[in-house]
């Protein structure tokens, strides 16, 4: 989720840098906004439910892809969708979100503590779906998944604002 996030300021931002309208989002039809509202809602609240985080978000992503795949219409939505598919995929399949060891270790991070993340071994399918991306500039570590939800929402967030 933060990548999205993160994704949409950045294509906000450069769509207004590149002479774009904020007033075009006046425009936006986003379907079942409720529901990607309480996707968001699940992800945020997650790291603080104790056993049943894994549980939450996963259902937040799910949420996310669900509202992304519905709204396949606009820029980017797709490509949010195939993110939130890969990202649930690979949490589902090894009981957590795997993540790099070494990666962590390159970046001087702790192994994350907030029930969705597990440490990436020998018996991890689909090691490279897992967070294994490291990038250094700001220090932290992404999935495949993550990369297509930032583009997504960066063109997204471009596109609407540079729509006529």
């Amino acid at each position: 989720m933060p990548m999205l996030v993160s994704g949409l300021v950045a294509g906000f931002i450069a769509g207004l840098a590149a002479g774009g309208d904020w007033r075009q989002l006046q425009r936006l039809d986003l379907k079942f906004w409720p529901a990607l509202f309480v996707g968001a809602i699940a992800r945020v609240v997650a790291p603080f439910l104790g056993g049943l985080a894994l549980a939450s978000s996963v259902a937040g992503i799910v949420l996310v892809g669900l509202v992304a795949f519905a709204n396949r219409a606009l820029p980017g939505a797709l490509l949010i969708a195939a993110g939130s598919l890969l990202n649930v995929g690979v949490i589902s399949i090894n009981g957590g979100m795997p993540i790099d060891s070494e990666a962590l270790a390159a970046s001087g991070k702790p192994a994350p503590a907030d029930g969705l993340h597990v440490i990436l071994g020998p018996d991890t399918r689909l090691p490279l779906l897992a967070d294994v991306l490291l990038a250094p500039v700001i220090n932290n570590i992404y999935s495949v998944g993550d990369v297509l939800l930032a583009i997504g929402g960066f063109w997204m967030a471009f596109r609407l604002l540079k729509q006529r």
